[in-house]
């Protein structure tokens, strides 16, 4: 099977992280974006990975460097003209076969070999979500089972089921065509090409696409998003090590080489390796690698790779009624 990992965009709701690392590659929660997105795919037959990727980054170089066991090919998007444009980039050689399809800064957890045995051959998936107000995303709508229309941002939503970000298209050339009719007879929404656009021309041609439900997805799309990402993740992905004469508070994530003195850590706090902490107070945070937090009380923070804050330890007398 392919997968195709659009990852164009550059990352500038999270700058200042994404000025020298690529997006899919921040760590959260023990592992890199990309590599819970992977975690996904155990035990799939995976035969190459097509990224799509920005000029302007470094993308191909590091995912090589990070997972050199895995087939990737690149394609370049030179210009940012939306997630059907995109796709369309990957899809140019591929024919009549399946292609899965997952965006680069959002994580499902959900059983997709489940997902693949529920289709017979011929037919393809969107992974959908329930929510309370559907207007802010695209919503699907369905017939006896299968979809039958998309509306991206309705108005009067006709079904609380969101596009979740997870698709599986029975056959690539099909998907191939209407993009580049999209493109070709210049048909946007707000000013790019939509992937939701051409599932629905692809729908109206009678592609048989089902819904396949999920409780939940996980953006990292801004600096928010990648904390609250934090927390989601390592509610199953924990790991702590004994660190004599500090107190930690699960659920956190300790990787290899770190240094932690005469500190309290937790909960929802991701450490990656090399970093060094002393006297601290950490909540709700992400600290990469080889950074160095020194004397700080900290909470909702996510601090750079190789970053330094210090704070140097006070000696005081605090009278009564006193405000520090």
């Amino acid at each position: 099977m392919k997968v195709l990992i659009p990852a164009g965009g550059r990352g500038t709701r999270l700058r200042p992280h994404t000025l020298h690392t690529p997006k899919p590659l921040l760590f959260v929660a023990g592992d890199t974006i990309i590599g819970h997105i992977f975690s996904i795919l155990d035990g799939l037959q995976i035969d190459e990975y097509r990224i799509v990727f920005s000029p302007e980054t470094s993308l191909p170089r590091s995912l090589k460097q990070a997972y050199p066991d895995r087939s990737f090919t690149f394609w370049e998007q030179a210009e940012a003209l939306g997630l059907g444009h995109a796709v369309l980039q990957g899809l140019p050689d591929l024919g009549d076969e399946p292609v899965l399809i997952l965006l680069s800064d959002t994580i499902i957890p959900f059983d997709i070999q489940a997902a693949l045995a529920s289709v017979p051959e011929g037919e393809g998936f969107l992974v959908a979500k329930e929510v309370d107000d559907p207007r802010s995303f695209g919503v699907m709508e369905l017939t006896d089972g299968f979809i039958s229309k998309l509306v991206e941002k309705p108005e009067n939503p006709q079904s609380n089921l969101a596009i979740s970000g997870i698709y599986y298209l029975p056959s690539a050339r099909r998907l191939r065509e209407v993009l580049e009719e999209l493109v070709s007879r210049d048909i946007r929404t707000r000013g790019e090409y939509q992937l939701t656009d051409a599932l629905s021309i692809l729908i109206d041609k009678g592609e048989k696409l089902k819904p396949v439900k999920v409780e939940q997805w996980i953006d990292c799309g801004t600096s928010a998003a990648l904390l609250e990402a934090n927390r989601e993740l390592l509610k199953r992905n924990s790991r702590i090590i004994p660190l004599k004469g500090s107190l930690i508070k699960p659920p956190c994530w300790i990787g290899e080489g770190v240094t932690v003195e005469r500190c309290i850590i937790g909960p929802n706090v991701s450490i990656d390796k090399g970093a060094v902490i002393r006297n601290c107070i950490i909540s709700d945070s992400i600290i990469n690698a080889d950074a160095v937090v020194e004397g700080m009380v900290i909470a909702n923070t996510i601090v750079g790779q190789k970053a330094v804050l210090k704070r140097p330890v006070l000696s005081l007398d605090v009278g009564p009624f006193s405000r520090l």
